[in-house]
């Protein structure tokens, strides 16, 4: 009788990966954003440090040069929500991947200004937090997206 192999659970990083994938895409290439920022990856902002800073739009960039860039953003947004919420490696999975992606979409300046969605999520009262995503900008920019935000948080019990 052959035996099943069962896949194992994702880590917590991976499932951020496939979120933030999802949400941002992956693109191989120099485009610009909806701002007509220069961008590139998982959607990495190109700033004047980046090597790709004055480059064409439609220049070619390496799957290396994507999972480097990738990784040095994901360090940036957790250590940014980490910030935000001291306990966030104690919180349920589903709240730590709405917080992160929040911070790497946002950054902190823009995320920490949302005072009640983080005391709600002080307080564990994820109704809440998904609540204040809901009344915000944010939601009327990129509805689709903070709505899976919201019922992430509203799935956690």
């Amino acid at each position: 009788m052959e035996e099943v192999q069962r896949a194992r659970p994702l880590t917590f990083e991976e499932s951020l990966r496939l979120v933030l994938e999802a949400d941002e895409g992956i693109v191989h290439e120099i485009y610009e954003d909806h701002l007509g920022n220069p961008t590139c990856g998982i959607g990495h902002l190109i700033i004047e440090a980046d090597r790709e800073y004055g480059w064409p739009v439609n220049t070619k960039i390496s799957e290396a040069r994507v999972t480097q860039l990738y990784n040095q953003d994901v360090r940036i947004a957790l250590n940014d929500a980490r910030w935000i919420h001291p306990d966030f490696d104690e919180l349920p999975d589903s709240a730590r991947i709405v917080i992160a992606s929040l911070s790497f979409q946002l950054g902190l300046p823009r995320y920490r200004k949302f005072k009640l969605h983080h005391a709600a999520i002080e307080a564990k009262d994820w109704r809440e937090a998904a609540a204040q995503l809901r009344d915000s900008n944010l939601y009327r920019q990129t509805t689709n997206r903070t709505e899976r935000h919201a019922m992430r948080l509203e799935s956690i019990v």
